[in-house]
């Protein structure tokens, strides 16, 4: 390569006519030594233009700034050709550089144009025949985020990958309404070559306008980038002209590639037997399992994009093999997990409900416990009765948990706790819209119980009108929805339980007949407290281990005595008053044995002769008061204390001080 330097003393610079003046020379020196000269401002980085009236003025070239003349050939024509383009200028236009009016005027429409070029609302690039940038606009400074003084000079390929301009120059076609991804943009753009008067190859325009601001979809669009940024899939787009136009950051950290190195380019020049280039085509959806050259599976989906019947090129989405089994080996290890807590949990209810957890040694608990098991084999209904507190839920349970249902649900409804009016959607569940303020459908009680066990406690306690329905359920198991027409049909066993005395309610025409003998399959009536005295000790022993936990307590055990008091109360609460009671005993108990003082009164009071706690006066009750005070006056005269005597009757010490008060007790 030859070059040589000089220093323009034109007055004016090099300025319209000058710059013709120049091209013209240029054009007499090709003829004559077949040799292209090129021209740069020798402080400038870009590359050296071709000498052409559109590179000429675009440098922009001012008195007293240096330029530099060259030639790609190291040879004498060479040397020759850039010493008289030197001497051209050097000498013969800086000995007559006087603008005349002609050139005044000429200047002022380039300046014009140059303005109108600028502030116009949409994007406009000038290449030269080399496809170097001679003139960008302020709208296409701005689009692609960059300056004059990083783009002029510039390969256009360097700067937008996706410009199809140098193909423009190459076959000097025309483009009209073109898409063109510019810098995560969409554009419309419309392209031409410019020709010279003897139709030469001068350079070639790209006039282009942000679509989002044509058809205000600029939210839309930073979206859908969003989107696409933030999948963990490869993206790949190819457009219509087989022109890499975007990838997402997963292709370009996956396959470790910069994506300003690749769009833009030919798909042919980057993978010309891949699937991709198949896909392109055929104009056919294509979906394969490949292996990279580094071992790597990966498996694709390409599809064409169609827009008005036009194919507008491919969408490629991947994604690698590895991060799939990653993917599914986290979500085994999990449903794993999942197996593993829902196996204890199980295995847990076993045990909680197990048979052999019951407490008592009684020969009618056995009994009960002997026709529980052989029902937890069963799948007939079962009707357990029984006072209340006596256990019947945990019954229920523990035939549910020992039966071949015992992986599925067990569901627990008590019909008296249910209002009437919404007793049938809870059983049978209701539809969108069957009342006000039904905006969505939900499952009853026996759709969740599918294949399990539904518990319906409290059945004497079920409106005569549900009790037809559910007659229905135990017949076919099947029912309607409220506000349904479909009929469902379930797999349930039920397990009923009631304290009341069915049959006179029968009689009393409160409860069905039909219903009673249909849940009457299999009946297990649990024995009241009162009539299992010797399981007392058992379940006291079994209370306090439980509520140890519970209050943070560390009771060892209870007296004898209390055994004695214990069994001698006739418990109308059962179970649950007996829990109950022990409860509130390790609360007043001050040391690590619960003695006769952390009994209630109406416990301790009691008598080995089982004589009545309360004396008839000549066969007469007397009014409650007086009880009330016999009994505030014995306590006060035991205990000595209001808080003794408080913690004694299991009341609060201020309410004995106000009792000693109102019955003048000193």
């Amino acid at each position: 390569m030859y070059k040589k330097t000089l220093v323009v003393n034109i007055n004016e610079g090099i300025h319209t006519r000058i710059a013709a003046s120049i091209v013209l020379k240029t054009s007499e020196l090709k003829s004559k030594y077949n040799i292209n000269l090129f021209i740069k401002k020798s402080n400038s980085s870009s590359e050296p233009f071709a000498i052409s009236m559109l590179a000429l003025l675009s440098l922009k070239i001012q008195k007293g700034e240096t330029i530099e003349i060259s030639c790609n050939e190291d040879s004498e024509t060479a040397y020759q050709a850039v010493n008289e383009m030197f001497n051209f200028i050097n000498f013969e236009l800086n000995s007559n550089n006087t603008m005349s009016k002609l050139d005044a005027i000429i200047e002022e429409n380039t300046i014009a144009n140059e303005q109108i070029i600028d502030n116009i609302p949409v994007g406009i690039i000038v290449i030269d025949s080399n496809c170097h940038i001679v003139k960008i606009n302020e709208y296409a400074l701005n689009l692609i985020d960059s300056s004059e003084k990083k783009v002029y000079g510039k390969y256009i390929k360097d700067i937008i990958p996706t410009s199809e301009l140098p193909s423009v120059l190459k076959d000097r076609i025309h483009q009209i309404g073109q898409i063109q991804h510019i810098n995560n943009n969409i554009t419309i753009s419309n392209r031409a070559p410019i020709l010279g008067k003897n139709n030469e190859i001068l350079g070639a325009i790209s006039v282009f306008q942000d679509i989002s601001e044509v058809i205000g979809i600029q939210e839309l669009n930073e979206k859908f980038i969003k989107i696409l940024e933030a999948s963990h899939d490869l993206i790949c787009f190819v457009d219509e002209h087989r022109k890499i136009s975007y990838l997402n950051p997963a292709y370009e950290k996956h396959f470790n590639i910069n994506k300003n190195f690749i769009l833009g380019m030919d798909l042919m020049d980057i993978s010309p037997n891949g699937l991709r280039i198949k896909v392109f085509n055929t104009k056919e959806k294509l979906e394969k399992f490949f292996h990279r050259k580094d071992n790597q599976e990966i498996v694709s989906t390409i599809e064409p994009i169609f827009i008005d019947d036009k194919f507008k090129g491919i969408i490629s989405i991947s994604k690698p093999i590895n991060e799939m089994k990653e993917l599914v080996s986290k979500l085994e290890r999990s449903q794993e997990e999942l197996n593993y807590y829902r196996d204890e949990i199980r295995r847990h209810s076993l045990l909680n409900f197990s048979f052999k957890e019951i407490i008592g040694n009684s020969g009618s608990l056995r009994e009960v416990l002997y026709i529980a098991q052989k029902a937890s084999d069963s799948t007939s209904t079962v009707l357990i009765r029984g006072e209340s507190g006596t256990g019947k839920e945990l019954i229920a349970k523990a035939i549910h948990y020992n039966s071949p249902r015992k992986n599925n649900t067990l569901v627990r409804v008590n019909c008296a706790a249910i209002p009437e009016n919404l007793l049938e959607s809870e059983l049978f569940g209701y539809e969108k819209g069957a009342f006000t303020g039904a905006t969505n459908s939900k499952p009853g009680k026996f759709n969740l119980a599918d294949k399990g066990t539904i518990f319906l406690d409290e059945i004497g306690d079920m409106p005569i009108s549900m009790q037809a329905k559910l007659l229905r359920v135990l017949q076919d198991m099947e029912f309607e929805s409220v506000g349904g027409l479909k009929t469902q049909k379930v797999d349930v066993r039920i397990i009923a339980a009631t304290n009341r005395d069915l049959e006179t309610m029968i009689k009393n025409g409160q409860f069905r007949e039909d219903l009673y003998y249909r849940l009457n399959v299999i009946n297990i009536t649990l024995p009241p407290l009162r009539e299992r005295k010797e399981d007392i000790s058992l379940l006291v022993e079994h209370f306090i281990q439980k509520l140890n936990t519970k209050l943070n307590k560390n009771i060892k055990g209870i007296t004898n005595d209390c055994i004695i008091y214990l069994e001698k109360y006739h418990w109308p609460g059962n179970i649950r008053e007996l829990e109950n009671i022990i409860e509130r005993a390790m609360n007043m108990c001050d040391g690590n044995l619960i003695t006769l003082k952390d009994l209630p009164f109406h416990i301790r009071s009691m008598d080995n002769k089982d004589e009545n706690l309360i004396n008839l006066v000549d066969g007469e009750l007397l009014p409650l008061e007086e009880y009330e005070k016999e009994i505030i006056k014995i306590a006060m005269q035991k205990y000595k204390s209001f808080n003794k005597a408080g913690k004694a009757l299991g009341i609060t010490h201020r309410t004995v001080s106000l009792k000693c008060k109102k019955y003048g007790i000193t």
